[in-house]
């Protein structure tokens, strides 16, 4: 295979970069692209595009928990069903937009490209949320309200899977962690970026929910649909400044590979001797996570180091069969994953706690006395509001 080599095994550092600054900016300006895939220069991209993508967040959780966070309210004191039907059915729906996120970044990653994932998502949203408040118009025949409603939270929950993987990754990919400056910068954007994100989520709980409640159902749903059609608006405005990274491939896939090429060569055994393992030749084709970097080898989970040995059917063909033999990089990536997975598990605890806070919680602040100042009352969804008032104060101390 022409277009391969084959490095030693690598134990003294954990990322190797091939080339020094002069050969990182090189890098940057071959792998950074606009949102047509074609190559940009160093002048797009960092803060000035970071920004729009950050003010898209604010309005995007704006909407989803100004639509989202009350929808118990509605359940019980609208349309009429008890509360455990209520909370099962607002369950359902966060389950549902909590997973479809995998199948947005399965498409994003390997179809359309986070860009366009973000634009066609936004459509999607928008529809349904419009939809959402058509449901509780005149427009629509009382008796068919029930299901106009529930067929356009999932509209939205669609918008939400599509949106929701690339937003914050579209994000990140405008900082080249290859020069020192825009490094740094990256980090500082993850915390204005969660910023962002519970400021627009506590707002939308404070303004929309009390309109809700105190002004029209209409107008509380409509409000959501307005700042997601405002979102959309903020992105096309950044388009001219984004850095936007071709579609490389699921990285699930690319796990898959090595799982099964370490299967197909189970009876092999990996050397002790320091023996090369394959490795690409080419740093961008590396791996999805690597950003054009070799990733070192590691000692753990050495079963899956198996994908990496050339046998005589790998050396004797033509082409490299990615189902058969797979980079250390490649490998090194997967390991990766695998060693998320306890910490996945660990958070399953905290998602079942969490998702009362949109269901028993709010119906249990129903029954307090939400009242201050004398006449004006809490609505009592707005109390969700504490958590994200926590982490804003926190993380303009943190930054």
């Amino acid at each position: 295979m022409e277009s391969s080599t084959r490095y030693p095994l690598l134990t003294d550092c954990n990322v190797h970069v091939n080339g020094d600054e002069e050969d990182v900016q090189g890098i940057g300006l071959k792998i950074s692209s606009d949102q047509h895939g074609q190559p940009v220069q160093l002048i797009k991209g960092g803060w000035k595009s970071a920004i729009y993508i950050i003010g898209v967040e604010v309005a995007e959780r704006f909407a989803f928990y100004g639509t989202s966070g009350n929808l118990i309210t509605y359940l019980i004191d609208v349309l009429g069903e008890s509360t455990a039907r209520a909370a099962q059915n607002v369950n359902i729906w966060s389950g549902v937009a909590t997973l479809l996120p995998l199948l947005g970044a399965i498409v994003a990653d390997s179809y359309l490209g986070r860009f366009n994932t973000i634009l066609i998502s936004s459509f999607i949203y928008i529809m349904g949320l419009v939809m959402l408040t058509l449901s509780v118009s005149t427009l629509i025949p009382l008796k068919f309200q029930y299901w106009v409603f529930f067929v356009s939270l999932y509209f939205v929950a669609i918008g939400e899977g599509g949106h929701k993987p690339c937003v914050q990754t579209f994000g990140a990919e405008q900082f080249d962690e290859r020069i020192p400056e825009e490094k740094k910068a990256k980090s500082s954007f993850f915390n204005w970026w969660y910023f962002g994100l519970c400021s627009g989520s506590t707002a939308g709980m404070l303004v929309v929910f009390y309109i809700q409640e105190n002004v029209g159902w209409m107008i509380g749903f409509g409000l959501p649909a307005i700042a997601m059609a405002f979102a959309l608006v903020i992105f096309l405005l950044g388009s001219e400044f984004y850095r936007s990274h071709v579609p490389k491939g699921s990285p699930l896939v690319r796990t898959r590979q090595v799982f099964v090429a370490a299967y197909r060569k189970r009876h092999l055994c990996v050397s002790k001797d320091g023996v090369p393992l394959y490795e690409e030749e080419n740093p961008d084709a590396a791996g999805f996570a690597s950003n054009g970097q070799i990733l070192a080898h590691t000692n753990q989970l050495k079963c899956l180091d198996k994908a990496t040995i050339m046998d005589k059917m790998d050396t004797s063909s033509d082409t490299k069969n990615n189902w058969r033999l797979c980079s250390v990089t490649q490998v090194e990536e997967a390991k990766l994953l695998l060693r998320l997975v306890p910490i996945w598990l660990s958070c399953l605890s905290f998602g079942v706690i969490f998702a009362q806070g949109s269901t028993f919680f709010t119906k249990q602040g129903s029954s307090m006395d939400r009242t201050i100042l004398h006449d004006f009352r809490i609505p009592s969804a707005s109390l969700q509001v504490i958590p994200g008032l926590v982490i804003i104060s926190t993380v303009v101390i943190y930054d």
